[in-house]
């Protein structure tokens, strides 16, 4: 790897590239861990700065950790032979007109885009 021209915000001293950063969020109480992140380390005092592509990956992963202020339980029912799930009023008034969805899967949660 080859060294970044960044110097350490404590010391000074010139940084250089790593990618075996571990990264700690606490999220609802829940301690998560995220390692072989990439970025620059000090070699003087040890201090880590992660890369942009890092930081991504830090939000991708803690995204995944965070649940809403508000959740609506559904059952789900049948009708002419297809699932289906209503959509709570409070929802449903906050979304407007708008009448198109886009629906996937991530994990075993279906999550809906309205537009």
């Amino acid at each position: 790897m080859s060294e970044i021209e960044i110097k350490c915000l404590l010391c000074g001293t010139k940084t250089k590239e790593v990618d075996d950063i571990n990264f700690t969020a606490t999220i609802d109480t829940r301690e998560v861990i995220i390692t072989r992140l990439t970025g620059t380390r000090c070699p003087d005092c040890g201090e880590e700065y992660l890369g942009a592509d890092a930081i991504d990956k830090v939000e991708e992963v803690t995204k995944k950790f965070r649940k809403p202020a508000i959740v609506f339980k559904r059952k789900v029912t049948v009708s002419g032979g297809r699932r289906v799930i209503g959509i709570p009023e409070e929802i449903d008034r906050a979304l407007g007109k708008k009448e198109n969805v886009n629906l996937w899967l991530e994990g075993e949660k279906i999550v809906a885009e309205v537009y």
